[in-house]
């Protein structure tokens, strides 16, 4: 494998964990928003709240866009392909809590993180 195809094939599965990851993020805080009964809700101060569904939908958006900025990260220059993958992997694993990105994204995000971070010279 040349050294080329491997950062290319980090940038890809970074780029589509975090897709996922934003897509998850959309379709929670769309359900929770305008669907609260396809989803079920957690005992709040009046009764069923859909609150804590807004405070992970806002988790998967900020992970989603960090893990999109370091799958650009392992794409450019050399230097910045360790940091990228280092933030690929640390924002992918928060995104558990909210559903992964359906799961995939999450794998897709640390699998992209870990390869760049091992091709980074």
């Amino acid at each position: 494998m040349n050294d080329k195809s491997s950062p290319n094939k980090a940038f890809k599965m970074s780029i589509a964990g975090g897709i996922l990851i934003l897509i998850n993020a959309v379709l929670l805080g769309a359900a929770a928003t305008w669907f609260p009964w396809v989803i079920p809700t957690l005992p709040g101060p009046t009764g069923n709240s859909n609150v804590p569904f807004g405070s992970l939908t806002a988790v998967g958006l900020i992970c989603g866009t960090m893990v999109l900025v370091g799958a650009i990260l392992i794409q450019t220059r050399t230097l910045n392909k360790r940091i990228g993958g280092i933030i690929a992997v640390a924002f992918s694993i928060p995104t558990v809590i909210m559903g992964g990105g359906f799961i995939a994204g999450f794998i897709l995000g640390i699998i992209g993180g870990v390869s760049a971070i091992r091709r980074a010279h």
